[in-house]
């Protein structure tokens, strides 16, 4: 994605990972997850080991950036169309958040919360269908082969922007196949087998990865250190890599993921 800026002299760019130091099993709750509260939820989404946060701030000494060229699978009139307003004072910023959907805990926290939003006041048929929805959510019959991320962006000053659904609206999967992976320490890959693209604004791209290898082993075991997702392509873009610490995925003696 390229940026080009209107009357502009300068263009800074940080890029700050925020990152969690607590171990898995200190940051999970010691309860059972139909008795977490909100915030316990809350947390493991986003402040616990399956989850990062990268902050992309784009400081600008100009009123107007626009977005040009072509995003992985949106057309380039489609992107010309991304503007945003700034000032010299503020800086865009964009921050990713990357969730690891298919372990456990996650799962969890996802049903939890949706039962916390549910109505009391459901009839039994209403009832029914969503307890199916919970329980689709919490088993996952996908993760049994699939290792599951979602991907999902937010400008705390410019609340109409989010970079992963200009990026990802479009995307194609034989397009993203070409570059969007996730890899252990020593280089071992798993390659994209389905991808669902954000439908609207506020919405998070799901990816997901092939669990097993040739071999009928899994990519992460518990001696394994690192594990990339790699997002990025040949073209320079907002979207970012993200790393986790496997070693703090693990609950129970076994990688959580």
């Amino acid at each position: 994605m390229n940026i080009y800026l209107r009357k502009s002299s300068w263009l800074v760019v940080i890029v700050t990972g925020l990152f969690g130091a607590i171990a898995a099993q200190n940051d999970f709750p010691k309860k059972p997850f139909q008795q977490w509260s909100r915030s316990e939820a809350e947390a493991i989404l986003n402040d616990s080991p399956w989850a990062r946060q990268q902050e992309v701030r784009i400081k600008f000494d100009k009123e107007a950036q626009k977005a040009a060229g072509s995003y992985s699978g949106v057309s380039s009139a489609a992107a010309a169309q991304a503007d945003t307003e700034v000032t010299s004072q503020v800086p865009v910023d964009f921050v990713f958040t990357m969730r690891l959907r298919s372990a456990l805990p996650m799962r969890q926290a996802l049903s939890r919360l949706k039962q916390l939003k549910a109505d009391t006041k459901m009839s039994d048929k209403e009832r029914a269908t969503f307890d199916a929805q919970v329980k689709g959510l919490l088993e996952c019959p996908a993760c049994a082969q699939n290792y599951v991320i979602s991907l999902s962006s937010k400008s705390k000053n410019s609340p109409g922007a989010d970079a992963v659904y200009s990026t990802f609206k479009g995307g194609r999967l034989s397009d993203l196949q070409r570059y969007v992976y996730i890899a252990n320490e020593t280089g071992e890959r798993r390659v994209l087998v389905h991808f669902v693209a954000p439908k609207a604004p506020g919405d998070e791209a799901i990816f997901f990865f092939t669990r097993l290898g040739d071999k009928g082993a899994p990519l992460l075991t518990r001696d394994s250190k690192e594990l990339l997702v790699n997002l990025t392509d040949n073209q320079a873009n907002a979207i970012t890599n993200f790393k986790f610490d496997v070693s703090k995925l693990i609950v129970d003696g076994k990688v959580e993921f």
